[in-house]
Formats: C-alpha cells, structure tokens, sequence
C-alpha cells in the first residue's frame, strides 16, 4: 500500500478512499531503523531486466535528460 489520503476529523484520522488492512494496523515503522536504511535495503535486486546503470543515470530513466 502507498499513500492514503485522509482528513482529520474530531481528532483522528479518517481516510478518504476505502483502505485494505486488518483491525487495528498500524504503519510499518522500526525502531531499530531509525534511518531507513534497513528498509531501504530491501529493496535492492527487486526490479529483474533493468540496466546496469539505472542507479548513475537514474534522472536519464526518470525525467528524460540526458546522460552525461
């Protein structure tokens, strides 16, 4: 699940669209990973067939710009 958007109404928040979860989620957040790193991590190796160089050129891939 990305983002949800949500009012805050009488004290809580109440999403805008219907939200998928079980009874009282909560956001994933470690204490352990205060930076985000570990989270970050496990990202990598996700993506199968993209270029070797996605991660240099990334505003190439994005944005259309030129490598340089």
């Amino acid at each position: 699940m990305g983002r949800v958007r949500a009012i805050y109404e009488g004290g809580v928040f109440r999403p805008l669209e219907p939200v998928h979860l079980p009874e009282s989620a909560r956001p994933a957040h470690d204490r352990n990973d205060p930076t985000g790193w570990q989270a970050i991590d496990s990202l990598v190796g996700i993506l199968d067939g993209t270029p070797p160089d996605v991660s240099e050129n990334h505003d190439a891939y994005l944005h259309a710009k030129p490598r340089g």
